[in-house]
């Protein structure tokens, strides 16, 4: 069981961009597939799909809601993407430097004891903010 206080411990290494700590949290099989169909096998190729976006695109993750569970926990997200390159492709879309993209979605965190084994995220809303504009 991972609990709700180690959660946002994975939450603030992944937003602090600490791939060691967040790392440590995955169980050697995990399977991953984000909101926009991404699907990684493996704790290292979860953490290099992260890693290959530093310098282009931040992401900060805001924990909405938590439901823990023996095996598994539920989580409510807010995402902020911040583009920090010129004409970066993401969400669908052609984007620039100082342009956002909110997201709102929902995570499955399943568990190995204490590991995430699998992680499944929807996407509910997103909203692109291009630079200069107010969200």
């Amino acid at each position: 069981m991972l609990s709700e206080h180690e959660f946002m411990r994975y939450i603030s290494a992944f937003n602090a961009g600490d791939s060691e700590t967040y790392g440590s949290f995955y169980a050697p099989s995990i399977a991953f597939r984000n909101g926009a169909g991404a699907q990684l096998q493996g704790p290292d190729a979860v953490i290099a799909y992260y890693e290959a976006l530093k310098g282009r695109i931040a992401r900060r993750m805001e924990v909405r809601a938590v439901i823990p569970g023996e095996h598994s926990l539920c989580a409510a997200l807010h995402s902020r993407f911040e583009i920090l390159s010129a004409s970066e492709p993401f969400a669908g879309e052609v984007l620039e430097k100082g342009d956002a993209v909110l997201l709102d979605s929902m995570a499955l965190y399943e568990l190995e004891g204490a590991r995430i084994a699998r992680i499944e995220a929807k996407s509910l809303s997103r909203q692109i903010i291009r630079a200069g504009e107010q969200a």
